[in-house]
């Protein structure tokens, strides 16, 4: 084992051990039920409801822990609810908490929350947070978010909020044994905290993200995710647009690991994206990615490790200011990988343009150091996709509207360092043409606007100990 890997798993393992023992001290406990008495009444699809908005908050005012029993219908909520330092929720088996139909904010987050668009998160933090068991829900069956729902407040005060639950400026969050479904943004968002551990949690017809993670992350754990999404099953997005996060910085100390994305769902990708970002005053933070482990997953068909800005028009549009992030030593292994097309549904990638055409299961477009594949077990249909690999290190460039809009960013250069692939299989055996392992993309001004020239480069590749070139 890699000492830089041993060192990751090691440094977890006591950080979980120390949130879990955080969590012991909690001892003032309450049910829900004991407050029955603040619920009141709504309706939910025209049928009368109880709707216990009013119950939890007093409930958690007053209790280090409260339990939420089983009940043959789900408890309604219909604004957020607000949870302070020192508590924990533990729901029965059995029990439903779901946003009554119409509701457009999220239903929990922790109570110093602070937004870091346009300056860096401060204030007072929050610890000790814990939400173990139950089925979260909301009443909507299509994908939403973006201020039509998952807002913070009614005023969309944070503009970049789109979830279910929303965690962020504290120490220490446990989540676990927890299933959602149907959430219309991501299930939840979390960012600026250190010490997490997210474990054993499922999705069921969900719209977005499942785990939406953004910057200032250091020490997290998330273990054993499953279910159907309709975006990234889990999103490590130090990196994200203005729309998608209020936390943007550095990442380091993670391990993921027993991913599964089912068959159903419609988008087969993880976005792992480092990036800079700038705030109002112009000063900017690497949003970069350290000392990652991601193992045994399946579902996914390929890892976005690339700088995105949105889309933009080629005359009279810029991109969003911002340039590649940096990563050093990301693991990723025991990965099972069918890249039958394309997750990006292009022109350019479905007809193989022999410039723009090329993808992998693998996309960068950040600068890293190490990057460690061991035990990638990966299908290419060569004989549809001739310029699709295991491997693409480069700018991205695809044309929408008639050639007017860029989708990607075809100006980054970005450089990786050492890459060591150990025990890869493509197609069920050891892979004896390079081209179908690392593939390198340069541009030449080819949008002719002036800002479309990029390349990416490998300083060296090692398969099984072995330096290819």
């Amino acid at each position: 084992m890699y000492p830089k890997k041993a060192e990751i798993i090691s440094a977890l393992a006591v950080m979980e051990e120390s949130v879990r023992a955080e969590q012991k001290k909690l001892t003032k406990e309450a049910s829900l039920a004991d407050y029955a008495r603040c619920a009141k009444s709504g309706t939910q699809n025209g049928t009368d409801v109880t709707v216990w908005t009013e119950a939890f908050q007093k409930a958690l005012d007053e209790n280090e822990i409260v339990r939420i029993p089983a009940a043959s219908e789900p408890y309604y909520i219909d604004a957020p609810v607000i949870l302070p330092s020192n508590r924990r929720i533990e729901a029965e088996d059995g029990a439903v908490i779901r946003l009554t139909e119409g509701v457009r904010t999220i239903l929990f987050r922790n109570a110093h929350t602070s937004d870091g668009t346009h300056r860096p998160v401060s204030g007072e933090r929050d610890r000790n947070i814990a939400v173990i068991g139950g089925r979260w829900e909301e009443s909507i069956d299509h994908r939403a978010g973006y201020g039509y729902t998952g807002m913070i407040d009614a005023e969309r005060s944070y503009y970049g909020v789109s979830t279910c639950m929303f965690f962020n400026n504290m120490d220490g969050l446990l989540l676990e044994n927890l299933t959602f479904a149907h959430t219309a943004g991501f299930s939840v968002q979390v960012g600026d905290i250190k010490n997490a551990v997210m474990k054993n949690i499922a999705f069921a017809e969900c719209y977005a993200d499942g785990l939406h993670v953004n910057g200032n992350m250091e020490n997290l754990w998330i273990r054993d995710v499953r279910g159907q999404c309709g975006d990234d099953l889990v999103a490590l997005n130090a990196y994200d647009w203005q729309n998608s996060s209020v936390d943007f910085g550095p990442m380091k100390t993670v391990l993921c690991e027993n991913l599964e994305l089912s068959a159903d769902s419609p988008c087969k990708a993880m976005r792992v994206q480092p990036g800079l970002y700038y705030y109002d005053d112009g000063s900017s933070v690497d949003c970069a990615l350290y000392d990652t482990i991601i193992r045994n997953v399946r579902g996914i068909k390929s890892f976005k490790l690339y700088y995105q800005t949105p889309a933009y028009r080629i005359e009279g549009g810029t991109p969003e200011k911002g340039a590649p992030g940096s990563g050093d030593w990301l693991f990723f292994e025991d990965i099972l990988m069918d890249l039958d097309g394309p997750n990006d549904g292009f022109r350019e990638y479905l007809e193989s343009d022999p410039v723009r055409g090329k993808f992998a299961a693998f996309e960068i477009g950040s600068n890293i150091g190490h990057l460690v594949l061991e035990n990638i077990d990966l299908t290419l249909h060569r004989d549809r996709y001739p310029l699709s690999a295991l491997l693409c290190v480069g700018p991205k460039s695809c044309l929408i509207r008639d050639g007017e809009v860029e989708v990607f960013d075809p100006y980054v250069n970005c450089h990786v360092d050492a890459i060591e692939v150990n025990g890869l299989r493509i197609n069920g055996g050891k892979p004896e043409d390079t081209a179908a392992i690392l593939r390198t993309v340069r541009f030449d001004n080819i949008n002719h606007d002036g800002r479309s020239t990029g390349c990416g480069t490998v300083g060296s590749l090692r398969l099984d100990g072995r330096e290819v070139r």
